[in-house]
């Protein structure tokens, strides 16, 4: 099988077993022992340093307004096979959402509720660049009988006063989103904090009566540039490939071009892929499958153009077929790649949204 990595025998990654999604549900993950070495996927190699197990796993939260808020972010972001959409508008291959630390105490007094928190970014990785932060909140809350209306205050360091921060556009879908980008800066070390004060208040008509209800605590997002998130090596200048294998082939002579009319079964194979089967369900929050899909079959004798094949592949094909046949044949290996998006929480409990790039084959090729 033609894969775009080099396969370790890291023993995490034995657990990759290949199961038709038919017989993916309902089934408990397989023992380690009864699971064969078969080739390693670039994305469960990503992967694996975050799964159950690895040093500092916690288990992470499975619902709230965090993990709801990041679900419609990937739906509108990528398909249900995590294909990224076309009109995305993330402007960024990585989001990390960070939930806040809060003080403890009595947080409501009379109608206030003032809850200090603090925002801990200690070992974000140094590969991810910081593009924008955001704080996100819900400006206001509605109860039986009255409303709680929302804002947040920045603490900073060594100063008594509070900055209100206003938010940067209109709520979307009930949320509101404030940049505090310019309060947040990570430094080489990648380590950084951020002081917040959830004020609300509740408002509602005289005689109303309404029980305490604590607001969701708000929480950060991390728009970065994770310049590692393509594992897997790009196709080489496809486009100067394309040119450099039709000028050769056309160059060939007539009685050799048509014996390149030879039907070849090099083409792209189902790769399936349920997280649910690995045990990895509760924490890959979607997508819930992954088919990267591969290159399989003889390649014909002669290359023709539309194979896109490299120079050096006509070449060996021409020499295997008339000069040498033990020279082999150029092998079916895939051509173009997409990317996929993966949403998962992280072992501190936070939620991450990543683009992997060139992880699904979506071409095949001889070379």
């Amino acid at each position: 099988m033609a894969m775009p990595y080099p396969f370790t025998n890291h023993l995490l990654l034995l657990l990759l077993l290949v199961v038709p999604l038919s017989q993916a549900a309902n089934q408990s993950p397989l023992p380690l022992g009864s699971l064969p070495a078969v080739p390693t996927l670039p994305l469960l190699q990503a992967l694996q340093t975050r799964a159950p197990g690895s040093p500092g796993w916690q288990v992470g939260p499975t619902s709230g307004q965090p993990l709801r808020y990041m679900l419609n972010l990937y739906r509108r972001a990528a398909d249900r096979e995590g294909r990224p959409r076309r009109s995305r508008s993330l402007g960024t291959n990585t989001i990390r959402l960070v939930q806040a630390s809060s003080h403890g105490g009595q947080p409501w007094a009379g109608r206030w509720y003032l809850q200090a928190l603090t925002y801990h970014m200690e070992g974000q990785p140094e590969v991810e660049h910081l593009l924008r932060a955001t704080v996100v909140y819900l400006p206001s809350l509605s109860l039986a009988h009255s409303r709680l209306l929302c804002a947040l205050e920045l603490v900073m360091a060594g100063e008594a006063s509070r900055v209100l921060l206003s938010p940067t556009a209109h709520p979307r879908h009930g949320w509101a989103e404030v940049d505090v980008t310019p309060y947040l800066v990570l430094g080489n070390s990648s380590v950084g904090s951020l002081a917040l004060r959830h004020v609300c208040v509740r408002a509602g008509r005289a005689g109303g009566h309404d029980a305490p209800v604590a607001p969701g605590h708000p929480f950060l997002l991390l728009y970065l540039n994770d310049t590692q998130a393509g594992l897997a090596p790009p196709a080489a200048e496809p486009h100067r490939r394309r040119r450099d294998t039709g000028t050769l082939a056309h160059d060939l002579p007539n009685y050799l071009r048509e014996q390149g009319g030879e039907k070849s079964d090099c083409s792209l194979r189902p790769f399936p892929v349920s997280f649910a089967q690995l045990g990895w369900d509760h924490w890959i929050i979607a997508p819930h499958r992954y088919n990267p899909r591969y290159c399989k079959g003889t390649c014909p004798h002669l290359l023709r153009y539309d194979f896109h094949a490299p120079n050096h592949a006509v070449v060996q094909g021409f020499v295997h077929q008339l000069v040498d046949a033990s020279v082999p044949r150029p092998s079916c290996v895939p051509y173009r790649y997409s990317p996929i998006s993966v949403l998962m929480i992280e072992r501190n409990g936070g939620i991450l949204y990543k683009e992997y790039e060139n992880m699904i084959a979506e071409s095949c090729t001889c070379r």
